[in-house]
């Protein structure tokens, strides 16, 4: 079924397509996403540097995540006519995910297309490097419907993780660059903005000053995107007991996830659930200590120079299903426990090795100095429009 849900899909894709290329390329830039209903990351960075450096170029938002049941495909036929017209017709379109019409058409000339992906570094598999995996799809499948096409360039934050994602996208490495840096980085080095968000996040949810702020921030499970949700295995409450209150944790489900738990009855004061906080990079500022499993957010959390922690007590589970592209238990750059107890006892001792989170950072980005996205704009975005 799905197989035929694609192909009709991409009939519809090119239908918007054909129509399009009826028309002259127009100067303008399309941001697109199939995971969210907005902008974020990587995207919203770009949107934000071009309404400040080139107010003058039209920026078209194609940003809705896939549902299940007959809505969610009615609206993925529309979304599919719609995001091939703007294929045909936008001089520069931009995706930061998988995102099906870039794969179903043959590009027309004078057209540029990037992938600036979602993420920093190379953690969790996707891709054709999940290919058979729970995750994954089928190796005939994809052979029936070629994924990760049609990219001019793709954005890295280091060369070393070139080949995990030509092998994700079975792409030719010269498509890939980390001499620009990554947008979504920038954040990091703009002090006004920062001490601005996290003052907006204190109020928000009432943190008060003193305490040690953890950020708790799991990825979600699931074979797919669809049917995400999260993992259940921290004891809230075990851990509120053992930290005490000169400690706070915030938790942060992945965006994917829709039925969210959010924080127990007896850990309420202690945990203080932030998921509708739309931007985690954000999240960051105000926290002491990252505690995650196999989230791509322990990169950008290095640029902080804070104590990165993995509680991980499925790994084996998750190495089934999704598999990492780092040695886990060699590179991690925290260390990683199994129960609540060990991980709340490791917290409270707040013995942490910072030299082994700044290694990590300095291998992980070749480019990380806060103007990754007005780079993007002059050199790949501008000469594009021109």
């Amino acid at each position: 079924m799905n197989r035929y849900l694609s192909r009709l899909r991409a009939l519809l894709v090119r239908l918007g397509f054909a129509l399009g290329r009826l028309m002259s390329i127009r100067r303008r830039v399309v941001l697109a996403t199939s995971h969210a209903d907005r902008l974020d990351g990587n995207l919203a960075e770009v949107r934000s540097g071009l309404a400040r450096h080139a107010p003058e170029v039209p920026v078209v938002i194609l940003a809705r995540r896939m549902r299940r049941g007959w809505l969610g495909a009615l609206r993925a036929a529309i979304d599919s006519m719609v995001g091939g017209w703007h294929l045909a017709t936008a001089s520069v379109f931009i995706v930061d995910d998988y995102y099906f019409p870039m794969y179903a058409i043959t590009p027309r000339p004078g057209t540029l297309r990037i992938q600036v992906w979602h993420a920093c570094g190379a953690f969790k598999r996707f891709g054709y490097s999940v290919l058979d995996r729970e995750f994954g799809s089928a190796e005939d499948g994809a052979a029936a419907f070629r994924i990760h096409t049609n990219y001019d360039l793709c954005l890295v934050s280091a060369a070393r993780f070139v080949p995990f994602y030509a092998e994700a996208f079975r792409q030719p490495p010269e498509r890939f660059t980390s001499r620009l840096g990554i947008p979504r980085t920038d954040l990091f080095f703009d002090a006004p903005r920062m001490a601005a968000a996290a003052a907006a996040i204190r109020r928000r949810y009432g943190i008060a000053d003193g305490r040690t702020v953890i950020l708790y921030a799991p990825t979600f499970r699931g074979a797919r995107i669809t049917d995400a949700r999260s993992p259940d295995r921290l004891d809230q409450a075990a851990l509120a007991g053992l930290l005490g209150e000169d400690h706070v944790l915030l938790l942060r489900e992945h965006p994917f996830v829709t039925s969210r738990p959010g924080a127990r009855d007896e850990a309420r004061g202690f945990v203080i659930d932030v998921s509708d906080w739309p931007e985690i990079n954000e999240l960051m500022l105000v926290s002491d200590i990252l505690v995650t499993d196999y989230s791509s957010a322990i990169y950008e959390f290095a640029l902080l120079g804070r104590p990165i922690v993995f509680f991980a007590p499925d790994e084996a589970a998750f190495e089934a299903e999704r598999g990492s592209y780092m040695d886990f238990r060699r590179d991690a750059p925290g260390p990683i426990f199994a129960t609540t107890e060990a991980l709340g006892d490791y917290l409270r001792a707040g013995a942490f090795d910072l030299e082994r989170v700044r290694a990590f950072r300095d291998a992980s980005f070749d480019v990380a100095d806060g103007q990754a996205t007005r780079r993007v704009i002059d050199e790949v975005i501008a000469p594009a429009l021109r």
